[in-house]
């Protein structure tokens, strides 16, 4: 079946030229904005979508706009299969029924009827028929790989008692609650993005609500540094053969758990990692990349305000003529707030999670895209 659903993706895919994949992006915005108004029309988020806030629909729908207008550009059929087979998987851990998924596959493909001209709409709502005729072979892959419902409460568990135990804060409680979940190397990549990404994220919404203060929030960062360092000697026993990449958050910045989830499930998946932690200056990262000869470079950003910093710092990159190029790939929440903002930084390409980095990286090796 995975391969009939990749068989047809890319027939639909191939049919959509430059033309419409341009008129795709310059209408992205009024789309996301049809389909934010769809939704919230539902009086009270009627099922499907109660169990989830209107805030996490709005911005899936801005990665949505952007996710689709770049496969519009690749027509790369496998790596769409597999984005929407993390993002069923994800969403679906946040509380999202199966469901909601062909629900929103739906209005999208009337959003782009309605902004789109008909001869320019015509192949990509044909992308998006197909993605909806495959959903419940799409979600069949996310339940082979595990039982989501037992899979996603268990890790609701966790997520929270490690939460509880940031908040508390207890060093030890966190621990604790790592060592109840990971009990060796393949379980460390789930916990990094499944947990510890989740509870920081939580973390900051505290502390972006005035639940909590800037110090609570710096114990949760310090306690999640040392859980990760706790485990970091099971990632140096990894085999590391497959390339040199460079883990670093933008100049100017301080939050880099982020980074260091990324450059540590990059070195459990076999990539040799130079990681430099937080704000580390421009000049330095370019001598490391020289000295290194590294293949890719990741900037993790949260804030939008060092988005200025990351452009200069790619400009440096860029100007540098190094050999090899590298690969520029930025990630973080800073690049939430537009689609676009990983052009206008003037990067290769966005990941909003490290398994998407991971998964880009390892496209771009073994195809030989690497520069």
């Amino acid at each position: 079946m995975a391969h009939l659903v990749t068989q047809d993706l890319a027939t639909a895919l191939a049919a959509v030229d430059s033309a419409a994949g341009a008129a795709y992006r310059e209408y992205a915005p009024q789309m996301i904005a049809y389909a934010n108004e769809q939704v919230a029309a539902q009086a009270q988020l009627s099922p499907p979508f109660d169990l989830l806030s209107l805030e996490m629909i709005y911005r899936t729908h801005a990665e949505h706009a952007r996710y689709m207008a770049e496969h519009f550009e690749h027509a790369d059929a496998d790596a769409l299969a597999t984005m929407f087979t993390w993002v069923y998987r994800t969403y679906q851990m946040r509380g999202a029924i199966p469901r909601a998924f062909p629900v929103d596959l739906t209005i999208w493909r009337a959003a782009v009827e309605r902004y789109l001209a008909p001869d320019l709409a015509a192949p990509i709502m044909d992308v998006y028929t197909c993605l909806h005729e495959y959903h419940h072979a799409l979600i069949q892959e996310v339940v082979e790989a595990m039982d989501t419902s037992e899979h996603a409460a268990i890790l609701q568990t966790h997520i929270q008692n490690y939460l509880n135990a940031l908040l508390a804060p207890d060093a030890r409680a966190a621990l604790d609650a790592a060592a109840a979940y990971i009990h060796g190397p393949d379980e460390i990549a789930t916990w990094w993005e499944c947990v510890i990404r989740q509870a920081m994220y939580e973390v900051g919404q505290l502390w972006a609500q005035g639940e909590i203060s800037v110090g609570q929030e710096h114990l949760a960062t310090a306690i999640t540094q040392r859980v990760m360092a706790y485990y970091y000697p099971q990632i140096l026993d990894k085999p590391r053969d497959k390339g040199r990449v460079i883990v670093t958050a933008s100049p100017g910045e301080l939050h880099e758990v982020g980074a260091r989830i990324l450059a540590d499930i990059l070195e459990l998946n076999g990539w040799d990692t130079y990681y430099t932690g937080a704000n580390t200056p421009s000049d330095t990262i370019v001598d490391l990349l020289a000295q290194t000869k590294a293949q890719v470079i990741c900037i993790s950003t949260t804030l939008p305000t060092s988005l200025p910093a990351v452009t200069e710092l790619i400009v440096d990159i860029r100007s540098a003529q190094l050999d090899p190029k590298p690969t520029i790939l930025v990630g973080g929440q800073a690049y939430l707030a537009g689609p676009e903002l990983w052009q206008h930084v003037g990067a290769d390409w966005f990941a909003s999670s490290a398994s998407e980095g991971l998964r880009y990286i390892e496209r771009i090796h073994s195809s030989g895209d690497t520069h």
